[in-house]
This record gives C-alpha cells, structure tokens and sequence, in this order.
C-alpha cells in the first residue's frame, strides 16, 4: 500500500473558502499572521478531534501530515505539522518556512537524521527522508505548486535561500 493511501491523505478542498484561505495564507501579511496563527490552531484542532484533523486541513482543505524527527542536536524528537505533497506513492515535504530566508529547523534534523516518523488521523508510518534533487524535486516542485499558491510564491521571499524538498518512503 502506497504511503499516502496509508495516511489517508487527500486532495486539497475545493470550497471557496478552502480556496480563499489558501490564497491569502500565501500572501505576504498572510503568512507572516498564518505563521504564528496555523500552529496553536493545528494543536487545538488535533485535540478537539481527537487527532484526526488539523485547521490547515479543515479550514484551507490543505492535506496535512505530523513529521516527526529526531532533533540534529539534541537527539529529541521534534514533531511538526506540514502540508502532504503527493508523488505516485510517496510524500513530499519541503522546507519552505514560510518563505522566510532560514531553513526550518526540522529539515537539519533530517538531514543529520534520515529516519522520521510520519502521522495522521492517528495513523503512523516510518519513513526514511531522502533530499530531492534534480528531476524529482523539479516533480515535487511542480505537484507543489498546484498544491499551494504559496509554493510558487515562497521562492523569491526566501533572499536566495534553496528550498529544500524531501522524499518520505516507508522503511521496511
């Protein structure tokens, strides 16, 4: 069974407020507000429902998973919510932060620490993260940005920082 099937992930709501929420969290005043807002909002949302559903997903229809890796420094684990690029039979995940000029801090806890733990609708899968490059982050790039406005957008925020992108697969 493929990673997304297994999770449940599923494609991003088309309601116009789905659409609505979509597009002025891409924004710029919109994602500095969402940065800070979407977070407590997922928390809050996952405990009224029991953990299986986030604000990102019932608000934006935004597909919505927990990667949860191990700290580069402390060796904790570190649990964040990201929005599911799907890609034949895997997730994707990219580091855009917000558009922000610095990498979040999850993907230097992949990097030093490929092995992750991905969670929804409680729901869990190891996984091993692999950076994308090359033609296949151009792939993820590209389902990304159908995905999200705010993927086409977040590249020209960033000052020159490369976006990273990883590739989850189930660990056997």
């Amino acid at each position: 069974m493929s990673l997304a099937a297994g999770l449940g992930v599923i494609p991003p709501g088309r309601s116009p407020l789905a659409r609505g929420v979509r597009y002025l969290a891409s924004t710029g005043p919109g994602s500095r507000l969402a940065s800070r807002l979407v977070p407590p909002l997922d928390a809050a949302f996952l405990r009224a429902s029991h953990g299986r559903v986030t604000a990102s997903e019932w608000v934006a229809g935004l597909p919505t998973v927990h990667l949860t890796t191990t700290g580069a420094r402390s060796g904790l684990p570190r649990t964040v919510a990201l929005a599911a690029v799907v890609i034949g039979d895997d997730l994707a995940v990219i580091g855009s932060n917000w558009g922000r000029s610095q990498h979040p801090g999850w993907v230097h806890n992949l990097a030093a620490h490929p092995g992750a733990l991905v969670s929804r609708a409680g729901r869990r899968v190891p996984v091993t993260a692999a950076e994308a490059t090359g033609d296949m982050a151009e792939r993820i790039w590209q389902e990304a940005r159908q995905l999200y406005r705010g993927f086409r957008i977040y590249p020209e925020r960033t000052g020159g920082r490369q976006i990273r992108v990883f590739l989850l697969r189930p660990t056997n």
